[in-house]
């Protein structure tokens, strides 16, 4: 695996998992407790090395298909389980006479319109030849699964939490917090270079040591604050000591720096287990890019 950093473990460790945090009224949609993409600790659980090979090369076949998919309207993209990604990892045939197959078969039915757009063949991706990953082979690929899935997790609780503000303007409070308008703002959360494309779905190699993932909590700073920033749209974002607290400068003392950037972590897991009554993927790094 890719490794975490110490605020986002420490927050993922302390999150209150209580199922009664969850209100009612706000699990709404059958989306939640799924994923837009594979929990990466899948390709990594237990001692089996073959199913793993087995995992990151679907994964490779598989990845265009996916990242079209969610590319296209989020708002309406279904979402699958834990058990719904290990089908269609595992990538044996299709079958209507046993209920495993016919999952599959339901799998390839779902996502056959964006496979076909990326030139993705799901009948045949079972008979792709397993490949043999290196080590940093396989955490580069991890890598930007977990970014993928850190990046579009944060677009789906944004749209979940945000809050209607009060403003007379009507068209002005549309065009605030229109999918568009938020997309834009939740891009400055990320290090996209001048000639870098600013996409949700661009995340090279070269990311997991910048933005979020910098190895100084000093070059972090303006990225969290951009991510901060999103987060103060959210409901109850005001009534928390993140929203009492100063933002920190580049003159700050490290423990500052380092506060600020647990609570950040903080209030962002609580939330998403508010909202999605699960654990959320959150930003990794690698030291070696």
């Amino acid at each position: 695996m890719p490794l975490c950093l110490d605020a986002w473990r420490k927050a993922l460790q302390s999150a209150n998992q209580n199922s009664a945090t969850c209100r009612l009224e706000e699990k709404q949609s059958p989306n939640d407790g799924r994923y837009a993409f594979p929990e990466p600790g899948l390709f990594c659980s237990g001692d089996n090395p073959v199913r793993q090979n087995q995992y990151l090369t679907i994964w490779d076949h598989l990845r265009p298909a996916i990242i079209n998919r969610m590319s296209s309207d989020m708002g309406q993209t279904e979402l699958l389980g834990s058990q719904q990604w290990r089908t269609l990892l595992g990538a044996r045939p299709s079958s209507d006479k046993t209920r495993s197959g016919a999952s599959r078969m339901s799998l390839n039915d779902l996502l056959s319109g964006d496979a076909a757009d990326a030139g993705v063949d799901l009948s045949r991706i079972h008979e792709a030849p397993v490949n043999q990953y290196s080590v940093s082979e396989a955490q580069r690929i991890l890598w930007e699964l977990s970014e993928l899935g850190f990046r579009y997790e944060l677009v789906m609780l944004d749209r979940r939490a945000i809050q209607p503000r009060v403003i007379e303007d009507q068209r002005y409070k549309d065009f605030l917090l229109s999918p568009l308008t938020r997309e834009s703002v939740i891009l400055r959360c990320f290090p996209f270079g001048p000639s870098e494309p600013r996409h949700l779905a661009y995340a090279p190699i070269h990311h997991a040591s910048r933005g979020l993932a910098s190895p100084a909590v000093r070059d972090r700073l303006p990225y969290l604050t951009a991510l901060r920033h999103v987060m103060g749209e959210w409901d109850g974002y005001e009534k928390t000591e993140l929203g009492r607290l100063q933002t920190p400068t580049q003159n700050s003392r490290e423990s500052d720096l380092y506060y600020y950037e647990e609570s950040i972590a903080q209030f962002y897991v609580q939330m998403f287990f508010r909202f999605f009554g699960r654990a959320a993927i959150v930003p990794m790094y690698l030291t070696h890019t």
